[in-house]
């Protein structure tokens, strides 16, 4: 069992891993682009993952169950009037004539 402290272990790992990065980057191994990738990678890496929201895209008439409820069948026994959601065509307005000008010359 160790007595060291969590924390201290973390803050030692972590000086000693920015120490190795700088020195890479002051002997021209790594870019500075390369070093802030790698630290921006493991700062998103000791986040937490985001909690998956439940459910997604569903289609209509879905009924969704919580994990752990009982899933109560709905009746289907009454018809389901569908819309007709098809595009009607514009009609098509008949443009106006072009005013005309009658200049006589002589």
């Amino acid at each position: 069992m160790s007595t060291k402290d969590p924390a201290l272990e973390a803050e030692f790992t972590r000086k000693m891993v920015l120490g190795i990065l700088g020195t890479l980057e002051q002997k021209g191994l790594l870019s500075k682009e390369e070093v802030d990738g790698i630290i921006k990678a493991a700062r998103q890496a000791a986040q937490p993952a985001p909690k998956r929201p439940l459910g997604g895209p569903a289609g209509p008439g879905t009924t969704w169950v919580r994990p752990g409820q009982s899933h109560e069948p709905v009746d289907r026994s009454t018809p389901v009037a569908i819309p007709n959601v098809q595009r009607q065509p514009e009609p098509v307005r008949a443009e106006p004539a072009p005013p005309v000008i009658d200049i006589d010359l002589k």
